[in-house]
Formats: structure tokens, C-alpha cells, sequence
């Protein structure tokens, strides 16, 4: 049997492999790393390479990098962001999250008549945006500093934010359901760890960092850092919340903290966030992926075809749709709107942490796995393609 260590070589190899050849053909990273581990996990390769002690070391790997990941998101909220554009970025938010949230939770719940948690999964898994993708593709294009390019960026910034808040809720009610708490632990317990983060705020956080940022080291403070998200992340376990809820709010109160009370050089001021993004999108979130991949019955993807394709329609319709909807309150254009509503559509990182989450607590069924990464996987392969078209057919008309 293959040692834990070089099953991790193979893992990383082959996610950088698929990832950079998908890449080359204009489609995101993401999509490469799900496929290594779709081909990891054929028959006779899974048998052959993993065993018990390799599939603990690689889920425990892929859960700590989905702590990185919430860390990082929280890191990264910007709610500045909201003062751009606001009240289009918030129609936009709004229409474009609850139009597919809504459907998705009415089809599973009373069409197929799967129970409430799992049917609100559902929702907001078709609703969840990956605004990173349509970064890149601005970036790639010299588009990111255009009125159109922040419109998009300042748009996505509420985007998250809400979506921030939706997964924040949805892991509370995951934990709660988990341990069958009484709403009176829950109040009681989700009381104390605020109080606790009140604490953390202003007495712990600022003077630990203000410490360690004394001794002018990039890895004292990056591990200071951890320490701060490990701490806070394990609390809210402990309190029954859940990992996951702490290492977002761990995030945003070490970037609020930067921000206001520690002063650091320009050039240093993100690194804590370059750091944590490098560590956890160069090593852990990769073998998250190959995880995912790994854990998707691909002999279930033709049976559901009908159902992959249902929840393809519901996230594209609904985030494009409601998003030229939102653009058109603005007193936006259609053509804006599609544009805008293409580029908030791919799904991605958030999304694939919360239905991992699900089905290892087994609140969805391995059917319903495989079908939403599958969504996952068409949507963000299609939606970069339509995407870059047109972004390309807008600059042609400007500059006509």
C-alpha cells in the first residue's frame, strides 16, 4: 500500500497538473483540481493508492484548509466596499441570491420533498458566487480598474458580505441540528462566545498583535495569527457553532484590528492575509478540492443528469436573471445587466465547503453531492467562456 506522504505528492502533482492544463484553456483552477481528484477516485486508482491512514490525513489536510479558507474570506470582507455603487451592489445582492435561493429551496422541499435543512443547502448552494473567477478574468482583460470592473468588484463585495451572513447562519443552525441543542443552550451558548469575541476585540487581539508586530517579523505575525483563528475557531466548537463560524469571525476581527488600531508599513500592512492565501490556496485548499473530487460518485452523474441540469438552470437563471432585473431598477441597461449577472455567476469555493460539511454530518444524500458539484463544476466552466465574450463584445462597443 502507498505511504500517507507520497499520496499527498500525487495529490498535489496531479491537482497543479490538471489545474494549469484547464488553465491554459481559459477555464479556473478549481475546475483542474475537482478533476484530479475525480480521476483519483476511479476504482482501481482509489484502491490502490488510499487506504484508511491516507483518506484521514488527506480529509483532516482538506478540513484545515477549509478553516484557512473561512479565515481568508473573513480576512478579506471589505465592508468599505459597500460605499461603491451601493445601491445598485445591493439590488443586485439581493435579487441575484434570493431568486435562485428561493427556487432551490421551494423545488427540494416541496417537489422532491427532501426536509428543510437539506433543502435550504440546496438554495443557497445555487445562490453562493464566486467573485474571485471574474477577478482574474478582469485582471487578464485590464479591466479591473474600469467603471465597469469596479461596478462588478463592488457588486461581488455585498455579494459576500451576504453571503457571509447567510453561511454564518446556516452553520449555526448545522451545529445546532447536529447536537440537537435546545434554543436555550443555543441563545446561552451564542451569547457567551459574543461576549468572549467582544473580549477578544478589544483587550486580546489588538495588544497580541501590537506585540508581535513590535518584533518586525512577517512570521511572528503570521503566526500570532493562526494562533488568533485556531483559538476562536476552537471556542466555537467547544460553544456547539461550529469551527467554520469562528474562523470567519477570527478573519474579520484581525482585519478590522489592522486596520484601525495597528500600524504596520504599507508594504506589510496585507501580509498576514498574503500569508494565510498563500499557505492555504498553494497547499490545503488544493487537496480540498482533490477531496471533493475524490468523494463524488461519478457512477451517480448520468442517473442525475435531469437533476444536475435543474440545478444548472436555477443557479444560472437566477443569478443572471436577477441580477439584469436588479441593473434595470438601477436604470441600468439589459446588456450591463447580463454582463455583470455572467460575471457573478460562477460557484466555487463557499459552496463546496458547506455541502462537504453536509455530507459528512449526512444531512444530504451522496445524490445530491454529486449533483451540486457537477452544478458547480458547469457553471464554472461555461460562465468565465460567456464571460470573457462579453466583456469583449462591450470594449469593442466603447471604443466604437
Amino acid at each position: 500500500m502507498v505511504q500517507p506522504l507520497f499520496v499527498i505528492l500525487i495529490c498535489l502533482t496531479l491537482a497543479y497538473l490538471t489545474s494549469e492544463l484547464l488553465r491554459q484553456l481559459g477555464l479556473p483552477r478549481v475546475v483542474g483540481q475537482i478533476s484530479a481528484g475525480l480521476i483519483l477516485g476511479i476504482g482501481a486508482v482509489r484502491s490502490y493508492l488510499f487506504n484508511s491512514e491516507s483518506l484521514d490525513i488527506l480529509s483532516f489536510l482538506a478540513n484545515l484548509g477549509i478553516i484557512l479558507m473561512f479565515y481568508y474570506v473573513g480576512l478579506e470582507t471589505n465592508f468599505k466596499a459597500f460605499a461603491k455603487n451601493l445601491k445598485g451592489s445591493i439590488l443586485i445582492s439581493i435579487f441575484n441570491t434570493s431568486l435562485p435561493l428561493i427556487i432551490g429551496f421551494l423545488l427540494m422541499r416541496y417537489l422532491f420533498k427532501f426536509d428543510t435543512l437539506p433543502s435550504l443547502i440546496v438554495g443557497i448552494s445555487l445562490s453562493v458566487s464566486a467573485q474571485s473567477i471574474s477577478i482574474d478574468i478582469l485582471e487578464e482583460l485590464k479591466m479591473l480598474k474600469s467603471k465597469l470592473g469596479n461596478f462588478i468588484v463592488s457588486a461581488g463585495a455585498v455579494d459576500d458580505s451576504i453571503e457571509l451572513m447567510m453561511v454564518t447562519v446556516l452553520l449555526a443552525v448545522f451545529h445546532s441540528a447536529i447536537a440537537s441543542s435546545t434554543v436555550q443552550k443555543l441563545i446561552l451558548d451564542t451569547l457567551v462566545f459574543i461576549l468572549f469575541i467582544i473580549i477578544a476585540r478589544l483587550l486580546f487581539i489588538p495588544y497580541t498583535l501590537k506585540f508581535f508586530v513590535r518584533e518586525k517579523s512577517s512570521t511572528s505575525r503570521f503566526m500570532v495569527s493562526m494562533i488568533i483563528v485556531l483559538l476562536i475557531a476552537s471556542l466555537s466548537e467547544f460553544l456547539g457553532m461550529g469551527l467554520f463560524i469562528g474562523a470567519i469571525i477570527a478573519g474579520v476581527i484581525v482585519r478590522q484590528t489592522i486596520f484601525k488600531e495597528v500600524t504596520l508599513p504599507n508594504w506589510e500592512e496585507h501580509d498576514i492575509a498574503r500569508s494565510t492565501h498563500i499557505i492555504a490556496f498553494g497547499f490545503l485548499i488544493p487537496l480540498f478540492f482533490v477531496y471533493i473530487g475524490l468523494n463524488t460518485d461519478v457512477n451517480l452523474v448520468l442517473p442525475n443528469l435531469p437533476l444536475i441540469f435543474l440545478f444548472v438552470l436555477i443557479a444560472t437563471v437566477g443569478t443572471v436573471g436577477g441580477t439584469i432585473l436588479a441593473v434595470k431598477l438601477n436604470h441600468g441597461s439589459f446588456r450591463e445587466g447580463l454582463l455583470v449577472g455572467w460575471g457573478l455567476n460562477p460557484k466555487g469555493d463557499v459552496e463546496l465547503a458547506i455541502i462537504t460539511l453536509a455530507l459528512n454530518f449526512s444531512i444530504i444524500t451522496q445524490t445530491i453531492f454529486t449533483s451540486l458539484v457537477m452544478m458547480i463544476l458547469v457553471t464554472t466552466i461555461i460562465s468565465p467562456i460567456v464571460f470573457k465574450y462579453l466583456v469583449s463584445e462591450y470594449r469593442i462597443r466603447q471604443s466604437a
